[in-house]
């Protein structure tokens, strides 16, 4: 079969199966708690804002999307951003170490990690410095909402080849007070403490979160701690019309990152790094109804973020005494962006224009310990300017949906990208949506490429999805999206500075199974694969051409007792990490027990999880093994 032949076979056997006479059991139709299962794994009527920046619902948006609820990360007791999301398909996950808190690269798509656009609230979180997000400061305790774009947003949003990460935070309070509380323990003195607070009225309201995560490392010593505050302001004006919003949070990470101990057989290599990455970030929103179709939607946000990477002394060869400082580098990255959108919303016409301005600023510096000599030294700041137009209109007739989009950015290190995009959705039946989409794509050469290189150009990239979302299938909601991304003007990521070299395309599909519960028992199924192919492929032969990940998940409910448990498994294979040496690729299991129970005022919950219960083995570096099975326990209590 030809190159592309198995996508075509793949769509010739999905619209036959759309497109068939319904059986007599399906006529009938599903029991009504089967219908209201089914309406609660995929509420179609949802608003989404990442495809075009304005809430739309799931059922009009063509792009392969996912959307992760605050219910739902709760239910895993989750430790991380990394940890939810590499649960779901399309994301691929590689960690460095799967410790409590740590590095947490991520990639949409088998795509690379600068590739993927992080947003929280808005805020822009792409570091100047390495060009992706630092997922792994933000608290999962603030979040309200997750939103995954797979594959290029460029027509929205700019520079997001691989795709979007959209984190919506908790609302304000808006009647009776809720607080929620929350502590868990566990091996290595790892633990996992939040408490927040909403409460208000129609015209004021409050969010307020703060959280300690720390562990004294669960692995070769890999201590890491993250404290954490967050709080939101919502104001309702007089005139009924006009709602601002302000938000603002600081996140302090650190933690052990490497320990180079006789690694790749070099004998006294005496290193440890140590990582700190201290983040502040805030947003101030004014949405104003200018009519009953239309709105305005003003924003400023700003992100800043100290990145260090300390190496000291293990204290057991020529570094010195333990802890001794031997080298240091560090990244002041700042960012501030403002924009503005106005909102049409019509019977069977939704449409979008909205501008944005930004402005990034970074400075490096290093210094050295005694071991080297004591000596540091500062670059001279440099600054970025960035301005983007855009705008996307959403039509409906019958069951087909229409959304044409078009972006235009200027970068002042860069050249200049025009960003169109169309996508259809078909409600082909009441159980049968198809999505296709095209769309063309960029990644923006971030400031300490384009210092390296001052004549790096964007990635550019096409990309062609198509998909089905079906209960053909009785008791099984199941999801395909077949995707591929031809990118031109690719970074050639093995040379110093990066150039652009040549092309590269990524082909593959995503599926995502979830069954209906029955007796309390439900399963829940993803699996991700992509090729890569192109001349960085060819020329390294570095067998970095094939990634796949899969999840498996089973989970058990008895409403009455409030008794739950899960069973998920998470494996991965990323040819792109597998160039080091020593790898292992082996599923990981977590096991989950907790017990919901009534209090006078509210609700609680006990719980234990069981981390690697088999302890199995995947990481892709021999300096970042990951722990064998690990426990925690803990409750919870909502008022």
């Amino acid at each position: 079969m030809g190159k592309t032949g198995w996508y075509r076979a793949w769509l010739a056997l999905l619209l036959l199966l759309a497109t068939r006479p319904a059986t007599g059991a399906e006529k009938a139709g599903m029991l009504p708690e089967e219908e209201a299962l089914f309406a609660l794994m995929i509420d179609q009527e949802q608003l989404v804002e990442v495809a075009t920046r304005a809430p739309k619902p799931l059922s009009q948006i063509a792009e392969n999307v996912t959307v992760i609820t605050a219910e739902q990360i709760a239910a895993m007791h989750a430790h991380s951003l990394g940890e939810v999301l590499s649960r779901q398909a399309g994301g691929f996950l590689s960690f460095s170490g799967r410790e409590i808190i740590g590095d947490e690269p991520l990639r949409l798509l088998g795509t690379r990690r600068h590739h993927t656009l992080v947003l929280l609230d808005g805020v822009r979180l792409n570091l100047s410095s390495v060009g992706y997000s630092l997922i792994n400061f933000i608290p999962l305790g603030i979040i309200k909402r997750i939103e995954i774009i797979k594959g290029p947003a460029s027509s929205a949003w700019g520079s997001s080849l691989g795709g979007v990460v959209n984190i919506l935070t908790k609302e304000t309070g808006s009647g009776a007070p809720t607080a929620g509380i929350s502590a868990s323990y566990g091996e290595a003195a790892s633990r996992d403490l939040a408490a927040d607070l909403a409460l208000g009225n129609e015209r004021i309201g409050a969010f307020i979160y703060g959280g300690n995560i720390s562990s004294d490392g669960l692995k070769n010593e890999r201590y890491s701690e993250r404290d954490a505050l967050f709080g939101k302001l919502r104001l309702a004006l007089p005139n009924d019309t006009t709602t601002i919003t302000a938000a603002a949070g600081s996140s302090d990470l650190s933690f052990k990152a490497l320990d180079w101990r006789d690694a790749w057989d070099i004998a006294n290599l005496d290193v440890y790094e140590e990582i700190a990455s201290d983040n502040l970030w805030a947003t101030l929103y004014l949405d104003h109804r200018l009519s009953d179709r239309f709105g305005l939607h003003l924003a400023f946000q700003h992100y800043q973020n100290d990145f260090s990477q300390d190496d000291r002394s293990l204290g057991s060869g020529s570094g010195g005494p333990k802890g001794d400082f031997i080298y240091l580098q560090k990244w002041e990255d700042r960012s501030s962006t403002v924009s503005g959108r106005l909102s049409y919303n019509g019977d069977t016409l939704a449409a979008n224009l909205g501008a944005e301005s930004s402005r990034s600023k970074l400075r490096a510096s290093t210094a050295s310990g005694v071991f080297f000599g004591p000596t540091s030294s500062a670059d001279d700041p440099l600054s970025e300017e960035r301005r983007g137009v855009y705008a996307n209109v959403t039509w409906l007739h019958g069951p087909l949906t229409i959304t044409p989009g078009l972006r235009y950015d200027f970068h002042a290190n860069s050249d200049e990208v025009v960003s169109p995009s169309l996508g259809l959705t078909w409600q082909l039946r009441d159980d049968t949506l198809l999505r296709a989409s095209a769309a063309r794509g960029f990644s923006a050469p971030f400031l300490a490429r384009s210092e390296d290189n001052p004549d790096l150009q964007p990635e550019l990239i096409w990309a062609y999805q198509a998909g089905i979302e079906t209960r053909l299938i009785p008791c099984l909601l199941s999801k395909l999206t077949l995707f591929h991304l031809d990118i031109d003007q690719v970074w050639n990521d093995f040379g110093s500075p990066i150039i652009n070299d040549g092309k590269a395309r990524w082909n593959g599909f995503e599926l995502d199974l979830k069954s209906i519960e029955y007796k309390g028992l439900s399963l829940a199924a993803n699996f991700t694969w992509a090729k890569e192919e192109g001349k960085m492929v060819e020329d390294e032969g570095n067998g970095r051409d094939e990634a796949y990940s899969a999840n498996l998940i089973f989970a058990y409910l008895h409403r009455e007792s409030g008794i739950r448990g899960e069973l998920a498994g998470n494996y991965l294979w990323f040819n792109y990490d597998m160039i080091v040496e020593e790898p292992a690729s082996g599923m990981l299991w977590d096991l989950t027990l907790s017990r919901e129970f009534p209090l006078a005022l509210g609700r609680g919950e006990l719980f234990v999880k069981a981390r690697n219960i088999f302890n199995g083995n995947q990481f892709w570096d021999i300096d970042y093994p990951n722990p064998g099975r690990w426990l925690m326990a803990g409750a919870s209590f909502r008022f």
